[in-house]
């Protein structure tokens, strides 16, 4: 569910701008954007809300600011708000086509008249029409505000940070998706428009449902502790068949990690020769294939595979994790011969618990770059002694892409309950 609907106007009637946080509308308040299309087939009203068929619905439609407007957009909206909807925006004067000029002219200022009657934006900033209102010189989040609607969301904690938020209600809960913009992990309060339900954290790359940290209400909404790793995202979710009977403290199974061992040193590593790269090879330490002076580590694409033998070091009880550091750019991890998935994207985790071994462990990492790094390679070879082929130029002096497991490896334990 978004609060708000932005008409995007007749300028780019396709074209929807990146995400933004409009002025007038401020942060912890979600929007979508429709073009006319959307809003002529099947934009409709329905107890005062705006709806669409597949089910959103917005408390405010919001029109761009400019004095031009189509006829057959006019004539929309004034069918929407005599409907009963909630309407911002200036009062347009002309159509932006000549199509019926200058009538169309005349129909626009007709229906505006209508609409905004002696709404002028400065004096008089709200006129009743219908059912619905029209609304000139007042921002949407003060609007918001005056209906008693508060943020949707909103976070404390963790300066600098940027947490973006998709939210949508079914008629299986409240579901929010909440990312960290940013490139570091932080801890905070988050606080979401849901009363009396019990919270649930679904992380949507492990796919594991976890406990939260810490919850209360708080007039009439609900605040809970989150953990994000870098760039971590998660579902917020909120069932309705679940019911807030009390406010435990219980802690997320991915919080509170602490490092237990580094596995640092050498690392065996199996390149596909097929592809350029030695069958077998060591690295002193975890490094950059890019970094190496040989060619075909240098300018390698494809799957290498990193063996590591180690042993657990002593007092690693609780539940272990392990954390790849950095990998370019994808990751299939096995331990003792038993797969344990593949790590796409940070942060670079996985649980470890139930296959690792007190000695004798063996951990394979298998790693996939991108192709650029070869093809670039291959622009120096002559033609029969290339691997690779593209209708797209490449340039030789491109800089080449960082590729491997960059690490570093450390195992990470928690005494936290699942």
């Amino acid at each position: 569910m978004a609060d708000v609907l932005y008409y995007n106007g007749d300028g780019a009637p396709n074209l929807v701008a990146p995400k933004h946080t409009d002025p007038g509308l401020g942060a912890g308040y979600d929007y979508d954007v429709c073009n006319a299309e959307v809003l002529l087939t099947r934009l409709a009203v329905k107890d005062g809300r705006l709806v669409l068929p597949d089910g959103m619905n917005y408390r405010l439609l919001v029109l761009p600011e400019t004095d031009r407007m189509p006829v057959e957009v006019i004539a929309k909206l004034k069918e929407l708000v005599a409907a009963g909807a909630t309407a911002v925006g200036p009062k347009p004067r002309q159509d932006p086509g000549l199509r019926n000029y200058p009538e169309c002219d005349r129909e626009v200022q007709r229906l505006a008249q209508e609409i905004w009657g002696d709404c002028d934006g400065r004096n008089v900033k709200a006129h009743a029409f219908g059912k619905g209102r029209m609304i000139w010189g007042i921002a949407p989040r003060e609007l918001l505000r005056e209906q008693g609607t508060s943020a949707d969301f909103e976070y404390s904690g963790g300066n600098g940070t940027f947490l973006d938020f998709i939210h949508r209600t079914t008629d299986d809960g409240e579901f929010y998706f909440v990312a960290n913009r940013e490139n570091r992990s932080v801890s905070l309060e988050c606080t979401f428009r849901v009363n009396d339900r019990e919270p649930e954290i679904w992380d949507p790359v492990t796919a594991q449902i976890l406990s939260s940290k810490a919850f209360r209400t708080e007039k009439g909404r609900t605040v809970v502790a989150m953990d994000f790793a870098s760039h971590q995202s998660f579902f917020v979710v909120f069932p309705a068949n679940k019911k807030m009977t009390n406010v435990p403290k219980r802690t997320a199974i991915v919080s509170a990690l602490s490092p237990q061992q580094e596995l640092s040193g050498a690392w065996t590593v199996k390149f596909d020769p097929k592809w350029g790269g030695p069958s077998e090879v060591e690295f002193a330490s975890l490094q950059d294939w890019t970094k190496r002076s040989e060619d075909g580590i240098r300018y390698y694409s494809g799957t290498a595979t990193y063996v590591k033998h180690f042993d657990l070091a002593r007092g690693s009880d609780g539940r272990l994790f392990l954390d790849l550091g950095v990998v370019k750019d994808i990751a299939d991890v096995r331990l003792n011969g038993k797969s344990l998935g593949i790590v796409w994207t940070a942060p670079w985790k996985i649980e470890v618990t139930d296959v690792i071994k007190p000695t004798g462990n063996i951990l394979e990492i298998e790693v996939v770059n991108l192709w650029p790094n070869r093809l670039i390679g291959d622009t120096a070879l002559p033609k029969e002694r290339r691997r690779t082929w593209t209708n797209i130029p490449t340039d030789p002096k491109a800089p080449l892409l960082p590729s491997g497991l960059l690490g570093p490896v450390v195992l990470q334990r928690t005494n936290a309950s699942p």
